[in-house]
């Protein structure tokens, strides 16, 4: 639950603030700071930060100051309303962006910023390539699996992936075909000769991510067309001697 607000914009002590709320319903500073176990100093600044961002409302009676949860449905149509208002403002945003010249190195450290590598991914046209071992990848990357979940596979965005040849990937693809079929989510398996292998390899647009999964999270993305198109040549190579 406190993934899902931290994803609408909440810092963790407000997510813990917001949960406390719901439970409680309408209450003073004092109750929420003992309910969520927050200082109550802290809790009176964070409750401020709630009402300003539409979470929490502020409720006078008898001279005392209650606070009270925004309904979560609320919540759920305000997120759909900016999203609607940041598409439309989407065309003045891209022509502000500096045009890139030449290659970016970008270094991702840490599991919820190594998690961001894949970002562009979802609004990016064209072909995802990867190789993984869908265990080590769902760890390294659970919000952009969760993303994808909600992603629509069609002839502009397809992905083809090869995966280690477990139990698991290959339940895994099945999962994806039911939903997707095959027609725009290929996938392969890697001849058991060249298992295990470590890492993950992504390649979309003009970028290629890797990542070691070691004990220190830790991506590479590099932006440049040249490498992108030697690492999709390297995958088709690999692509032709992986198992259906």
């Amino acid at each position: 639950m406190k993934e899902t607000l931290k994803a609408l914009g909440l810092e963790p002590k407000e997510a813990s603030i917001y949960i406390a709320l719901l439970e409680l319903g309408e209450a003073t500073v004092l109750q929420v700071s003992k309910k969520a176990r927050i200082k109550r100093p802290t809790a009176y600044v964070v409750l401020q930060s709630l009402e300003m961002k539409g979470f929490a409302a502020r409720v006078l009676r008898e001279k005392r100051t209650f606070y009270t949860p925004e309904h979560p449905e609320k919540l759920v149509i305000e997120s759909e309303l900016r999203t609607e208002e940041l598409k439309k403002a989407l065309p003045q945003f891209e022509a502000l962006m500096k045009k890139e010249t030449g290659p970016r190195v970008m270094i991702y450290e840490g599991k919820e910023d190594v998690d961001r590598a894949y970002d562009d991914v979802f609004i990016q046209k064209g072909e995802m390539l990867v190789i993984r071992v869908i265990k080590v990848s769902k760890e390294l990357f659970p919000g952009s699996f969760k993303k994808f979940e909600y992603k629509t596979f069609s002839p502009e965005y397809r992905a083809r992936e090869i995966l280690d040849n477990s139990d698991e990937a290959r339940s895994y693809a099945e999962d994806i075909w039911k939903k997707h079929g095959k027609t725009y989510r290929g996938i392969r398996f890697i001849p058991k000769e060249f298992l295990p292998i470590e890492g993950d390899i992504g390649i979309f647009g003009n970028n290629v991510v890797i990542t070691s999964p070691g004990k220190k999270y830790f991506t590479a993305r590099i932006d440049s067309e040249e490498i992108a198109r030697a690492f999709r040549v390297i995958f088709e190579m690999a692509w032709q001697s992986a198992k259906e």
